[in-house]
């Protein structure tokens, strides 16, 4: 084999790679310290054909899609904020965001999923759901003074949104 340039030393390495993998020439000449162009180059003068790099992205490999599903199973999960998603999974608002528009249009998680971003709201609905208060009473304990019109605009957009637990001694 002749050697040639500046990856003098490293051709069996690389040529390994380049018949194993399909990372892009970009990042192998991250890897060893040569441009994307200097790495095709020399793909081509060695006449490597390359596996094919899968298309798109692979949601059954993504730890954050993943995670965003299984968020999405919980009970109620319509109603959990994007700040709790956030913290549960430890991505930037760009990647999360990204990943579920992934997800919604493959139709994985509901449309609705990830829609809230009141911490209050979410704080409200956990309460709701739980005890048997009066919505006004829940609407004020986290400061919201509008509860009971927000539900109502709710279930008219399709949120599936119980009836109260709490019932009047009248």
């Amino acid at each position: 084999m002749k050697r040639w340039g500046i990856l003098r030393g490293k051709e069996d390495d690389l040529l390994e790679d380049l018949k194993r993998t399909s990372l892009p020439f970009e990042k192998l000449g991250k890897k060893y310290g040569v441009s994307r162009q200097a790495i095709h180059n020399f793909c081509k003068r060695q006449g490597i054909k390359r596996p094919k790099r899968p298309r798109g992205h692979q949601i059954e490999e993504c730890r954050l899609c993943q995670k965003l599903i299984q968020i999405s199973k919980k009970p109620h999960s319509e109603f959990i904020s994007i700040h709790t998603i956030l913290k549960e999974t430890g991505a930037s608002r760009g990647k999360y965001f990204n990943h579920l528009r992934i997800l919604r249009g493959k139709g994985l998680v509901s449309q609705r999923f990830g829609k809230f971003r009141s911490k209050r709201l979410e704080e409200a609905y956990g309460i709701y759901f739980k005890k048997r208060l009066r919505i006004h009473t829940i609407g004020r304990k986290v400061g919201l003074k509008n509860f009971h019109a927000i539900i109502r605009q709710h279930r008219g957009l399709g949120y599936d949104v119980p009836p109260s637990l709490y019932i009047s001694d009248g």
